[in-house]
């Protein structure tokens, strides 16, 4: 199991060599969309819902999961391109707009389009061409998690274009439930928003209601949108979401325990086990239990009536400064 994860991450690290100079047009392409933004924010923000798993209702009696967790299995670029969406979105609109998407899939004249602003990590001989096939993968993945609306027929010319962002939560319809409607079309929350209290969700600390978690403008211009693996950015999120939803906590360090953490967000272990790239990446800092070893497991018990601690962690925003894709690669290859 070991040697077949080394030789995983090797690969990885190989196919970003092979295509860092595509990795470096999407970067900067996610530049050029910033610098032409109304809006340069600092920060971006996430609703919850995209990680946190659904409630218990009518309305999500179909899905087991959020759909960040739930993309973690597809192939492709669909976690990913949601997020640079919404990016996108959040540069030229103001807060509790709702957002029209009116960006071609090509480049028009000297506006990108969306098909630049993810690595082109195709081996095709037309690598434009490629390019659009990975785009539309993802935008009938994030469809089929109604994350985003595609009008017209299966193969009808011209169906991808004019795409609309939904929002996070990727409910299928905007329903009418428990005093509030459910997340249709996407508009951008505020800042002050906060989140409907929900007894099948988590619970909310009393100063950690907000309904969107932050992340630092650095993620997307850095290229951290493209160099983590989706696996990895569900993980990143749920520890800024813990830190959102516990922010007294956030200073010495959020944990989620096992049962909590699949409760709450059903994240797999497998998916979880990414904090050690995360820790390795200095993107998060993991704060031990002396009592436990690196993978979790228990070294000794603790004296009577001292309780072993989970792993804790804390994001750490200066990591996000550091060029991804080339940090990226030589943290997989340390692994070797």
């Amino acid at each position: 199991m070991a040697k077949r994860e080394d030789d995983r991450l090797h690969l990885r690290a190989t196919s970003l060599q092979r295509y860092a100079d595509r990795y470096a047009k999407a970067r900067l392409a996610l530049t050029q969309v910033y610098s032409e933004g109304k809006r340069q924010r600092a920060q971006f923000r996430i609703r919850r819902s995209l990680v946190q798993r659904p409630a218990a209702g009518e309305a999500n009696r179909d899905r087991e999961l959020s759909p960040g967790p739930a993309l973690v299995t597809q192939k492709g670029w669909a976690l990913h391109f949601y997020l640079i969406a919404l990016f996108e979105a959040q540069t030229r609109s103001t807060d509790g707009v709702k957002v029209r998407n009116t960006r071609r899939l090509d480049s028009t004249g000297e506006q990108c389009g969306w098909i630049d602003l993810v690595p082109a990590t195709t081996a095709t001989a037309d690598v434009r061409a490629g390019m659009r096939r990975q785009t539309i993968r993802a935008l009938t993945q994030l469809a089929r998690h109604n994350l985003v609306e595609i009008s017209g027929r299966i193969g009808s010319p011209g169906r991808y274009e004019g795409f609309q962002l939904r929002n996070e939560a990727g409910t299928a319809f905007d329903v009418w439930r428990s005093g509030y409607w459910t997340s249709g079309r996407y508009t951008i929350p505020a800042l002050g928003d906060r989140e409907q209290l929900d007894p099948f969700r988590s619970p909310a600390a009393k100063d950690g209601q907000a309904e969107a978690l932050l992340l630092p403008a650095s993620f997307f211009l850095q290229g951290w949108v493209h160099a983590l693996s989706a696996a990895e950015i569900v993980t990143y999120l749920m520890i800024r979401d813990l830190e959102t939803r516990y922010p007294e906590s956030s200073k010495r360090g959020v944990f989620v325990t096992e049962p909590n953490r699949t409760a709450w967000y059903g994240i797999r272990r497998d998916v979880y086990e990414s904090h050690r790239q995360l820790a390795a990446y200095g993107l998060i800092e993991r704060l031990d239990d002396p009592n436990r070893r690196e993978n979790g497991t228990i070294l000794r018990r603790p004296g009577r009536g001292v309780l072993l601690q989970p792993h804790r962690f804390r994001t750490l925003a200066q990591g996000l400064d550091q060029p991804a894709a080339k940090t990226v690669m030589a943290a997989l290859r340390a692994t070797r």
